[in-house]
């Protein structure tokens, strides 16, 4: 009875059409809408158009514009518009359409063994001139999250590689991340999935000195072990001072961690390197040389470490050079004048560097000594560098017949500022000698033997101290890029 029922109902349409008669027909209802030359109803069946892939779509051989299929091979109905096969959704055949094949949905980064992670996406344009296709990452990422697109766009079909990086700054967890590709109006999302394994976390919450990451970290988690590497937050809090009273000494260091790990510095607190100390003579009869001793260390790595400086890292300031020196001159006058050998220390020590370098200064005193010390460097967040010495008053002594007037103007080299060097100095001594005598029956005869002579000093002038580092990297990688810097919150080297 339903053979006959659709046969009827197919002989009736073919009737109407061909006899160009105004009609209705309408299917499972009785008063067809009236803008509708076919009305269909049912609760339990649809519309099947015919099904073919591809190739068989394309042989139809002339298809007329408005025809339709569903192409089971793309899962799409389609439509020809006089010129090409559209999807249903498409307008012009210049509609850039194309598909999106993701290697992966979800990826881990650990930061320890691996800091990136990435996926590729291959991408079929299947329809459209072939042009650019953009990829973006639409969603925010978390702090310490960065990501490379490659390539960017992607010209028509091909295989773009995503990667995303994490820093240990980077909060632990799983993110959702949406991709979007783009061309034309068309547009394709498809969501990835970023897990971010936790990393320790240490923090210094008192002021300190020579602060050790590893020490502190094995105490906080007695179950770790040196031999297994590990990703590390380290915290300096605010208020917090971080300093050495050494200059061979870091004030801060990452130690004895497994050399593979990871580490992040955040910096909220000073860092400070011990300033060094000033010269204090060129003596050899006890051991002095002069030089200005170098700024001390703030931070010395160990590890690759990621720096997130929000308040104050600073190299200590070096020695200024000390202008002192021991001085020997031997008179020759004509006789009956006798030979004499002046012997004596004069000069002006170095002042020390910022972060609380001491200003030189002459520990004991052998013999005439003209001396004035450098001044000590003050330290903390405000410290500054010591001034030199300065000694330019005229001095008057005798030594056996003769007068002798030194006429000084020597200054030392003063303390250098948070993470730079010390100066070196002047030195520029002249020399007055008067000798008497007393001979009989003619009284007292003087000469000036010399007068307005300049002293050389001896020996080369000596070196100031060299400025600490900021950052040593020790040949570790390090975020903060190498250069000698003096700004606001970072002061010194930073690199090897």
């Amino acid at each position: 009875m339903k053979k006959a029922n659709s046969l009827l109902i197919i002989i009736c349409l073919g009737f109407l059409f061909h006899t160009g008669l105004k009609a209705q027909v309408g299917i499972n209802i009785l008063y067809p809408d009236t803008s509708a030359i076919l009305h269909l109803e049912s609760i339990d069946r649809g519309l099947l158009f015919p099904r073919m892939n591809t190739a068989q779509r394309d042989a139809i051989v002339q298809p007329k514009a408005g025809l339709m299929i569903y192409n089971h091979q793309d899962s799409l109905m389609q439509y020809f518009n006089g010129d090409c096969w559209l999807n249903t959704f498409m307008k012009s055949c210049d509609d850039c359409y194309f598909e999106i094949d993701p290697s992966d949905i979800a990826g881990t980064i650990d930061r320890v063994v691996e800091d990136s992670v990435s996926l590729t996406v291959d991408i079929t344009q299947n329809n459209g001139d072939p042009q650019n296709i953009a990829v973006a990452v639409v969603s925010q990422l978390p702090q310490g999250v960065t990501y490379s697109i490659d390539p960017n766009p992607q010209f028509s079909s091909g295989t773009v590689t995503i990667t995303f990086y994490a820093t240990p700054f980077a909060p632990d967890g799983t993110f959702p991340i949406v991709l979007q590709f783009l061309c034309g109006d068309q547009t394709s999302n498809f969501i990835y999935s970023l897990t971010l394994t936790p990393c320790y976390e240490v923090s210094v919450t008192n002021s300190t000195t020579n602060y050790d990451v590893s020490s502190d970290l094995y105490t906080t988690y007695p179950s770790l072990s040196p031999s297994v590497p590990v990703c590390v937050v380290s915290y300096v809090n605010s208020g917090v001072t971080v300093s050495s009273p050494d200059v061979n000494t870091p004030a801060y260091t990452t130690g004895n961690l497994h050399p593979n790990s990871v580490l992040a510095l955040v910096n909220d607190g000073n860092i400070i390197g011990k300033g060094g100390d000033g010269g204090i003579a060129n003596d050899p009869a006890q051991g002095l040389t002069g030089e200005g001793i170098t700024g001390g260390t703030a931070v010395d790595l160990t590890v690759n470490t990621d720096v997130l400086n929000n308040f104050n890292i600073y190299g200590g300031g070096g020695g200024g050079a000390s202008m002192a020196f021991a001085i020997t001159f031997p008179i020759s006058p004509p006789p009956p004048f006798p030979s004499i050998t002046l012997g004596f220390l004069i000069g002006a020590g170095g002042g020390g560097g910022a972060g609380g370098g001491a200003g030189g200064n002459i520990p004991t005193v052998i013999g005439l000594t003209y001396y004035t010390p450098g001044t000590d460097g003050t330290d903390g967040q405000f410290g500054v560098a010591g001034v030199g010495g300065t000694l330019n008053t005229p001095i008057s002594f005798t030594q056996g017949p003769a007068t002798v007037t030194i006429n000084p103007y020597v200054i030392g080299g003063n303390g250098g500022e948070y993470g730079y060097p010390g100066t070196q100095g002047v030195f520029a001594v002249t020399l007055d000698v008067t000798i008497c005598i007393s001979i009989p029956i003619v009284g007292n005869i003087c000469i000036n033997v010399v007068q307005g002579i300049n002293i050389n000093i001896p020996v080369p002038a000596p070196a100031a101290g060299e400025g600490g580092f900021a950052i040593k990297r020790n040949g570790n990688n390090c975020s903060i890029p190498d250069n000698l810097y003096n700004n606001s919150n970072l002061r010194g080297q930073v690199g090897n």
